[in-house]
């Protein structure tokens, strides 16, 4: 995605966003909402856990479905003989994101000419 997709897209996602935040403060709050007082610097940083929050169930939930869907003809062949592949259980994939540690069950393959396990999504044999 290039950075102008990225504005086209949020400008979409407004009136989702909105309605979001109104949940979130529901959730937080109760029907009576943030109470009178409520320092901006508490409703500041909880605004920012909650967009962390949000940012790795979105990158869980765009990397799990990803890794869920068909493998595209590209992925289902060996990076290093090109020879076919053959499919295996999914592993549990960690990574390290600006939002904080996010994981998903990544698929994975197995050359059975090369003998080499890999995870098609990466294309690097042995990892």
């Amino acid at each position: 995605m290039l950075p102008q997709d990225a504005s086209r897209i949020l400008e979409g996602l407004h009136p989702s966003l909105r309605a979001a935040a109104k949940n979130v403060l529901f959730h937080a709050f109760g029907a009576q909402g943030m109470p009178w007082g409520t320092p901006l610097a508490d409703l500041e940083a909880l605004s920012r856990q909650v967009a962390l929050a949000l940012q790795r169930e979105i990158l869980h939930a765009a990397l799990q479905r990803q890794a869920d869907s068909p493998l595209p003809d590209s992925l289902t062949s060996c990076p290093s003989c090109s020879g076919p592949v053959r499919l295996g259980d999914p592993q549990p994939h960690d990574l390290n994101t600006d939002a904080g540690p996010i994981s998903w069950q990544e698929p994975t393959a197995y050359c059975p000419r090369c003998r080499r396990a890999f995870s098609p999504s990466s294309q690097e044999p042995g990892h």
